[in-house]
């Protein structure tokens, strides 16, 4: 699990009046929107004696207050009233919780993990057709996983799963005939062009099969995107219908990910096929699950010495090294197995940019221990760069 990138939190339609909690990265955080309408995000714990912010109320100060002693905390985790102390005093200099970025874009709110400052922060993830609702339908829809996000992200850009796992979108006949065309990469997201012969679409009452002949050239676009650990997936299915996957895959903790998905389409726009397109959507999601949740290790492997691969699996590979870049150059890895040791002993928590700004304040919660960066030469296996 990495730090400092945005992570969806939550639907934004889910925060309303009421504090929402929210886990990522195995931690938990208060989602509360302001009477500006703006959504707050701090650490689920209150520095007074721990209890969880999700679980109290907002105030007139726009704030939320804490259920067991009413301590209120601002939108930038300072604490502006303590109920014992009466009105008018002021709260300590170190009474605060860490306060993250958050973001609405797409339906989803979005958080960002981390101390960077603004100008150093990757971008959420480009989806222009979210937008354009005259030309572009969308459906939403969400999916959780027994395993790793890494895993599931990379199980979503990768092409030649599909004449197996899938057989709404492959033959197994053709899966030597379903090829990468180009691959690109930059430091945080990748794209690839592909061909695949995919059978007749099946749905919306019969009319999908007349869409696409059976095994006829589709051209798919899959594309990752370090934040949010997003997979967005551009079927062509023929020359006037298309469809988007967008989905960003958080790590609620290490053996759980929870995927928010939206969907746009360029053809059947009315209401009434959006039932099925959901449908169709939780079928392929479960049938990846069924694959996924059973991969052995649990974790993507540090390097391609325990696996084989070949010319198909590149654009995955480029998938591990924007990882392994930040894992190993970055240091942005937490370090699961020391918070293990401290297992309801201690609590720990995202750093967050108030961290950076204020060096000299003496914070009362620990932040999340980092595996520090130290790169290693990449290992050739058979002529391949390992990952």
């Amino acid at each position: 699990m990495l730090t400092n990138l945005w992570y969806v939190a939550e639907w934004s339609d889910k925060v309303k009046d009421k504090p929402v909690r929210a886990k990522l990265l195995g931690q938990n955080f208060v989602l509360f929107r302001g009477r500006d309408g703006k959504v707050s995000c701090l650490s689920d714990i209150c520095i007074h004696r721990g209890g969880s912010l999700s679980n109290g109320w907002t105030t007139k100060r726009d704030c939320v207050a804490c259920p067991y002693h009413g301590w209120e905390f601002d939108s930038e985790g300072k604490v502006q009233f303590i109920p014992s102390r009466g009105e008018g005093v002021e709260a300590p200099e170190r009474a605060r919780i860490d306060a993250y970025p958050t973001q609405e874009r797409y339906g989803m709110i979005w958080v960002f993990m981390g101390d960077l400052p603004e100008s150093e922060r990757y971008p959420i993830p480009p989806f222009p057709e979210y937008d354009d609702r005259e030309n572009w339908r969308p459906i939403y829809t969400e999916f959780t996983w027994k395993a790793d996000a890494s895993r599931v992200v990379e199980n979503g850009i990768d092409i030649a799963h599909t004449s197996f796992v899938h057989p709404g979108f492959g033959h197994r006949d053709m899966a030597d005939k379903n090829h990468v065309v180009k691959i690109e990469r930059t430091e945080y997201s990748g794209t690839s062009s592909c061909v695949l012969y995919p059978p007749p679409m099946q749905g919306n009452a019969g009319l999908m099969r007349f869409a696409r002949r059976d095994k006829a050239e589709t051209h798919v676009h899959p594309s990752f995107y370090l934040s949010g650990h997003t997979v967005r997936l551009h079927i062509q299915v023929n020359s006037w219908m298309e469809m988007i996957i967008f989905d960003a895959n958080t790590p609620v903790d290490e053996h759980t990910t929870r995927s928010f998905v939206v969907q746009v389409r360029n053809f059947f726009k009315l209401g009434i096929f959006d039932k099925g397109s959901v449908k169709r959507t939780q079928k392929v999601f479960r049938e990846d699950a069924e694959i996924v949740e059973a991969l052995s290790p649990h974790y993507l492997p540090q390097t391609l010495e325990a696996e084989v691969s070949v010319e198909q699996d590149k654009f995955m590979g480029a998938w591990r090294k924007v990882l392994r870049t930040h894992i190993e150059d970055k240091g942005w890895k937490i370090d699961s197995e020391a918070i293990k040791a401290c297992q309801d002993k201690k609590v720990f928590t995202i750093p967050s940019p108030a961290r950076r700004a204020n060096p000299d304040l003496r914070w009362a919660l620990d932040t999340v221990p980092l595996i520090p960066a130290v790169r290693q030469p990449l290992r050739t296996v058979s002529g391949e760069e390992s990952a």
